[in-house]
């Protein structure tokens, strides 16, 4: 009876398979794939014919996107770095490992993430003073790196930033205040 049962498994999934296969083959919108690269070739030859209609005042805003994503790649590297920290803190936690090593792992983990916190309100605090975006980095050794988007930045203006700094990261650290010219 057995036997019987894995047979008529087999067959209604061999029949499943042939039906699906049969269906995808005989669909009208079998051909996406030319499809979408037929499309992909239009948007590059519309972008090009963008990109020769433009003028001084649009490359301008072509720079500023580079800016952003320049940006956008810098915070994607540091959040890539703390993911694998935390994560080697957790893995360290679920290890086998002394109780000690896993609580220091565990409160190593906890500060990581209290000072990505800390540095997203900082982040947060230096762009309602005005400025259009803001990467705050803590390294090694205590230093913060501030890196503000902006079309100058004066040394009272560096000295408010480094201010919020300390009042949110505290006294401990050393600040080093850069900025990003917005084009």
């Amino acid at each position: 009876m057995v036997l019987k049962k894995q047979t008529v498994w087999l067959l209604t999934m061999l029949s499943l398979i042939i039906v699906l296969s049969a269906y995808y083959i005989m669909t009208p919108n079998s051909e996406n794939v030319a499809f979408v690269d037929d499309q992909e070739q239009s948007q590059e030859e519309s972008k090009k014919e963008d990109a020769k209609e433009t003028n001084a005042d649009e490359d301008m805003v072509t720079s500023s996107v580079s800016s952003d994503e320049t940006f956008a790649a810098l915070r994607l590297d540091i959040q890539e770095e703390r993911d694998a920290a935390i994560e080697e803190y957790t893995a360290v936690i679920a290890s086998e490992a002394s109780t000690d090593l896993r609580n220091e792992a565990h409160e190593q983990r906890q500060e990581l993430l209290a000072l990505s916190q800390k540095e997203s309100v900082l982040e947060n605090l230096i762009k309602s003073e005005g400025y259009s975006d803001a990467i705050v980095y803590t390294l090694a050794d205590n230093k913060v790196r501030v890196i503000v988007k902006a079309e100058q930045l004066s040394n009272e203006e560096a000295n408010n930033i480094m201010v919020l700094a300390q009042e949110q990261l505290g006294n401990q650290q050393r600040i080093a205040v850069e900025f990003q010219p917005v084009k």
